[in-house]
């Protein structure tokens, strides 16, 4: 039988169209189950991330598909090293935390309702050995217990009056001083005069340890023991001797009763039972500069503390003598001591003193051992009405 040419072209066309179309679709249904079946690398990633976290309720349903062991926690700043075991309830500043189960002698540092608690896992429990406010946390007590340097940046803070550079020729050290405006604790007198807003830092550091001194140097102890806080505002620790630039000697023996101590008597005022009041000793300020005695002190009430470290009744420093804690009670009081050129016992003096957990200043002039470790505050001798007995 004859085929015709054409029929024969036509239908090895329309062979090669079906051809190509059964081809593109087994194609695309290969292509639509390879799709439809591969997994998620996202979906799996959150899941597992939410898991690791605890970040929520169902977190505990997931752990019972891994191991019952341990997970420790890592936070940023928080803990040191919690172990918590998978029952436990993970801390957030946003939970109420249940004490977790812990290893004996972790420690961590948890934060929370405005609180930085330090801790240490005794039996099994976490034990909160002290806290601090979370806006003082360059208290003492934070600065002890991380040993740490404090930000000092805003010491000077909330003074809208001119503060003014003196430039001590001794060491070159510079300090901030202000014309201090005050009024007299009954508030009927009202004077000037010119302080330093800083503790002075003068003389050679030498440990806390040590037991022997040199009468030829002044010698300062710095806050535990580091130099640091003597060149950042906390100034030097002197005895009472140090600070009025006597012998040693004069620490532990009346004044009246050896002859390298007696020079300081000559300041006792003229009058009945002033004694020291007014008393203008130098010590060891700079020339023209005189240790702050307690009628000057009396006149320094008011709003005199710094913005920071204090962790109760911090001060707005309005006075701009912005005046820091420097030491710290077993109990965690904070509080500082100003030295006073006035002995009083044979071994005693008097200072004044400031404490965290009042809003005063104690400028009655209590009684203290000479050999104890304070700071001092210097006067500007010129204009200044109260430097005249």
């Amino acid at each position: 039988m004859k085929i015709d040419s054409g029929v024969i072209l036509s239908v090895t066309k329309w062979s090669r169209r079906i051809s190509i179309l059964f081809l593109v679709a087994l194609f695309a249904a290969c292509g639509g189950e390879s799709s439809s079946s591969a997994p998620d690398p996202i979906g799996e990633t959150s899941s597992s991330s939410n898991d690791d976290n605890g970040s929520d309720s169902s977190s505990s349903q997931k752990d019972s598909k891994k191991s019952s062991s341990s997970v420790t926690e890592k936070k940023s700043s928080s803990s040191v090293s919690g172990k918590n075991s998978s029952s436990s309830v993970v801390e957030s500043s946003s939970s109420i935390e249940i004490n977790p189960l812990c290893v004996d002698g972790d420690t961590s540092i948890k934060d929370g309702y405005g609180q930085r608690r330090y801790r240490t896992c005794r039996n099994g429990r976490w034990e909160t050995d002290s806290s601090a406010r979370l806006d003082s946390l360059d208290s003492l007590a934070a600065i002890e217990k991380n040993k740490e340097h404090p930000n000092m940046d805003s010491l000077f803070a909330g003074y809208n009056g001119e503060y003014f550079e003196f430039e001590d020729p001794r060491d070159g050290r510079k300090y901030k001083y202000l014309k201090f405006e005050g009024r007299s604790e009954d508030f009927d007198a009202f004077t000037t005069f010119y302080v330093m807003a800083e503790n002075l830092n003068y003389g050679k550091m030498i440990p806390s340890s040590t037991t022997k001194f040199d009468d030829s140097v002044t010698e300062k102890l710095c806050y535990v023991d580091d130099e640091w806080f003597c060149d950042n505002h906390f100034g030097g620790l002197y005895t009472w001797a140090e600070a009025m630039n006597l012998p040693k000697v004069c620490d532990s023996v009346a004044v009246d009763s050896n002859d390298a101590c007696k020079a300081i008597t000559k300041e006792r005022s003229s009058y009945p039972g002033e004694g020291y009041l007014n008393a203008i000793w130098q010590g060891i300020c700079p020339d023209g500069w005189h240790i702050m005695n307690q009628r000057e002190w009396r006149y320094a009430n008011g709003d005199i503390r710094s913005k920071i470290l204090w962790e109760k009744y911090a001060g707005r420093n309005a006075s701009g003598l912005a005046i820091i804690p420097t030491e710290r009670l077993p109990a965690g009081d904070l509080y500082t001591v100003f030295w006073m050129p006035s002995p009083s016992k044979s071994n005693a003096a008097k200072a004044v003193y400031l404490f965290s957990n009042s809003n005063n200043v104690d400028s009655s002039g209590g009684d203290i051992n000479r050999n104890a470790l304070r700071s001092i505050r210097c006067v500007m001798d010129e204009d200044n009405p109260l430097a005249k007995n």
